[in-house]
């Protein structure tokens, strides 16, 4: 729990308040001291001292996500961070995070939980069995940006092949991502 004056702890640390896809990022599964432990995780507060959301959704109720906050479409904070991600693109988990708002305050955080929680569990997957030691970043923006059913089907496709090395094997989802990402009009190198 970060420090931040008063006790405030998310349960999903991996979703962050303003919408950023924490479980997504290649520094959320970093070993060492440059690992982020994502929104209000452990020592938090130390490595992102300046986070307005999070004395914000105290105020508010201990909100788990600003996407459920009664005044998100009315919300300072909120305008800002469409000004930035419209004027500022950068790696996918800043970009989608008002589209990863509007998710939750419409289909409610526990189905956006959800579906992170199966997409996280899909990433430690391709880390763990598919990684030649330069596929972490690359990894992360698929699982971000592709559907997660396609990710369960290509992944379940790719466990069914006998690979001979773990180099081969990341050659051959590596290049089964980009062909599903190249199919779906969406990029992710």
């Amino acid at each position: 729990m970060a420090n931040w004056g008063f006790n405030f702890q998310k349960e999903h640390p991996g979703i962050a308040l303003c919408g950023l896809d924490c479980y997504a990022c290649p520094r959320y599964h970093t070993i060492g001291s440059s690992r982020c432990p994502g929104c209000d995780g452990k020592d938090f507060s130390e490595k992102h001292p300046s986070c307005g959301f999070i004395s914000c959704a105290f105020k508010h109720g201990r909100l788990e996500s600003c996407g459920l906050c009664p005044e998100i479409d009315t919300c300072n904070r909120i305008t800002r961070l469409k000004t930035v991600i419209k004027d500022q693109p950068g790696y996918p988990s800043y970009q989608n995070r008002i589209a990863n708002l509007i998710k939750i305050k419409g289909t409610g955080f526990e189905a956006f939980a959800d579906t992170c929680i199966r997409k996280e569990a899909l990433l430690k997957t391709l880390i763990d069995k598919y990684n030649d030691g330069r596929k972490k970043a690359f990894y992360c923006r698929a699982v971000q940006l592709l559907p997660l059913p396609d990710l369960e089907n290509l992944l379940d496709e790719n466990a069914k092949k006998g690979y001979k090395s773990v180099d081969d094997a990341a050659l051959a989802v590596s290049n089964s991502l980009k062909e599903l990402a190249n199919k779906l009009g969406i990029e992710v190198c």
